[in-house]
């Protein structure tokens, strides 16, 4: 009788087993790759005069013609869009760590979430640039440049603005930007948690995040006009400085996806449970739009912002309607994402496959997801890999060239990634505690 119901058993997990994908860890690896190969795009362009060959590499554009129509667009994976789906992203699982019950929102609690921060991020961050120092920007090991390694070190690193006079590795300013807001998290918490009672909470609390952020960048337009526009071949960077970096900048992202978490719930406590058709609708419907605004972003980065056109010469010119409009959107469209895909997965029977070859042989698709776990080691290692591998790639055909360097990129990176996530993520990772 014991061994029919322990059979019985198997028989219901196995039904209730599943191969799907980590929704999350996919849209981590989508955004990831998205940065990969917008910096494919852009840096052969953005370093070829450096070039020790002298080769200048031809324009990417007009490389896809069908029938008379330039599809080329379709390849330009915009950057700025990607980086603002980790900040969304990153804003809703530190607020999870709370709502979750993971840490309490106390002096012991906050302490514990800061020091399991430390252990994820610092680590690794601190390894790369250690690498980095010694074998691609030398530079900073010199004792007159050590003021500039102190701020990569002390996560304020920040390419864009004045007085850097080297640059390191130009991907390390979203970290500095992510840290700081780690610092914040528990009061945001703490000044919220209380004061989002209902639904309608939550959306005004919502409303008025991206208004100010609006008006602060409105703001900075009108107070700083004449430094951003004075002169045009410095505009795009004027418009990185005052407008892309730093957290004020991108707080609407971080807390759109933080409030997130008291949406949800809400919906779990109320009495609204959809029905499997309607929530799988709504989750089609936030895939569609979040491959839309991938496809809209690629075509204002073709058309309007002139990426790679010979009239640029900072490779493309940011438009404020990249930074008014397409960063509420991103903030807007990944949060839906999270909350289709993360309504009642907590109640979820589904017992998905763990990650493993096999798990990405039966459902290709999650591959992606291996993407999204190695996800902060290919961000930290594929700018200088990329900028060390230029001159291996630099024939006149542009789509094979920058093919083949994104394609060589990832087998290094991931190669790099895979390694330092073993030797030093998982054990400084392991190392963390929770009060919940």
């Amino acid at each position: 009788m014991n061994t029919i119901l322990i059979k019985e058993a198997d028989i219901t997990i196995a039904k209730e087993s599943g191969n799907n994908l980590d929704a999350l860890l996919t849209l981590r690896g989508f955004a990831c790759l998205m940065v990969v190969i917008y910096h494919g795009i852009v840096i052969p362009r953005l370093f070829s005069s450096q070039l020790s060959s002298g080769v200048h590499l031809p324009s990417l554009r007009q490389s896809i013609i069908y029938k008379g129509y330039d599809l080329t667009w379709v390849l330009f994976s915009h950057g700025p869009a990607a980086v603002w789906i980790f900040f969304v992203l990153s804003g809703y699982l530190m607020g999870k760590a709370f709502y979750s019950g993971r840490y309490i929102a106390n002096v012991s609690g906050t302490i514990n979430f800061w020091r399991n921060r430390v252990l994820r991020i610092f680590p690794l961050y601190y390894f790369v640039a250690l690498i980095l120092s010694i074998f691609v920007y030398t530079d900073y090991l010199k004792l007159s440049n050590w003021g500039y390694l102190l701020r990569v070190l002390t996560f304020t690193y920040n390419p864009y603005t004045g007085g850097q006079a080297l640059q390191f590795n130009i991907p390390f300013w979203s970290l500095s930007t992510e840290v700081q807001f780690y610092i914040f998290v528990p009061f945001i918490y703490c000044f919220l948690s209380s004061r989002l009672k209902n639904v309608w909470n939550v959306f005004t609390t919502g409303i008025i995040v991206s208004a100010a952020t609006f008006l602060i960048k409105s703001a900075i337009w009108i107070f700083f006009h004449n430094q951003i526009t004075e002169d045009t071949e410095l505009l795009t960077m004027n418009i990185i400085k005052y407008w892309y970096v730093g957290l004020i900048n991108n707080i609407d992202l971080f807390l759109c996806g933080f409030l997130v978490n008291p949406l949800l719930k809400y919906y779990e406590n109320s009495n609204i449970k959809l029905s499997v058709l309607k929530l799988s609708v709504i989750r089609t419907v936030a895939i569609i739009l979040l491959l839309g605004f991938y496809l809209f972003c690629a075509y204002h980065a073709y058309y309007e912002e002139k990426w790679l056109a010979s009239t640029t010469s900072s490779g493309f010119i940011l438009t404020t309607t990249t930074v008014f409009l397409m960063q509420p959107l991103t903030a807007v469209i990944t949060s839906f994402f999270i909350f289709a895909f993360e309504e009642s997965k907590e109640h979820s029977s589904m017992q998905n496959e763990k990650l493993s070859f096999a798990a990405v042989l039966k459902n290709p698709l999650r591959s992606l997801e291996i993407f999204g776990v190695l996800s902060y080691g290919i961000y930290l290692w594929h700018f200088p890999v990329m900028q060390k591998i230029i001159p291996l790639f630099t024939n006149q055909m542009p789509l094979e060239s920058s093919f083949l360097m994104i394609t060589e990129s990832l087998i290094i990176v991931i190669t790099l990634a895979s390694i330092t996530y073993y030797l030093v993520e998982q054990p400084f990772t392991k190392q963390k505690n929770f009060n919940g």
